[in-house]
């Protein structure tokens, strides 16, 4: 009995995986672009980046286990960690130049110019390999129920 709730469990860890990186991948560029919102109407999000960041991380290594999706699924999450680089890099520039009594205009400047493309692109790609999910799982919501289903009734009768 205790064998076969393992290998309910893995299953069903294999077959909600699918539906569940479709979700981060589509989740991750609508908050993104709730983030642009907010910011150009003045409002402070300090650590939505940071959970934004993780969050891509989780979608990185849970689709490079989807096999039978094609390589694109790397493309926006590699995209995201490129941006972050550079907004970092330009972060520190940032404030070594108002530590020298500059305003940090020119940094602020250059992460628009750079980053703000870049995250443009990964919603793009973020959105494409959603798509590219939903055409190789097509039935991954009803799969992940009925797998879900059967781990939960294995386990209330173990």
């Amino acid at each position: 009995m205790k064998e076969s709730l393992k290998v309910a469990k893995k299953e069903m860890k294999d077959k909600v995986r699918p539906y569940q990186i479709y979700g981060y991948y589509l989740a991750l560029p609508i908050i993104i672009i709730a983030v642009f919102i907010l910011s150009f109407l003045g409002m402070d999000l300090n650590s939505v980046g940071t959970i934004i960041f993780v969050f891509t991380v989780l979608a990185h290594i849970g689709a490079s286990k989807l096999t039978l999706v094609s390589k694109r699924k790397y493309v926006a999450p590699i995209i995201m960690y490129v941006a972050d680089a550079i907004g970092f890099c330009i972060g520190l520039l940032m404030i070594s130049e108002i530590y020298s009594g500059g305003t940090g205009d020119v940094s602020l400047g250059l992460m628009g110019l750079i980053v703000f493309p870049l995250e443009i692109v990964a919603i793009i790609f973020f959105f494409i390999t959603a798509n590219d999910i939903k055409k190789a799982y097509p039935t991954m919501k009803e799969e992940s129920k009925e797998a879900r289903d059967v781990y939960l009734a294995l386990k209330k009768n173990s």
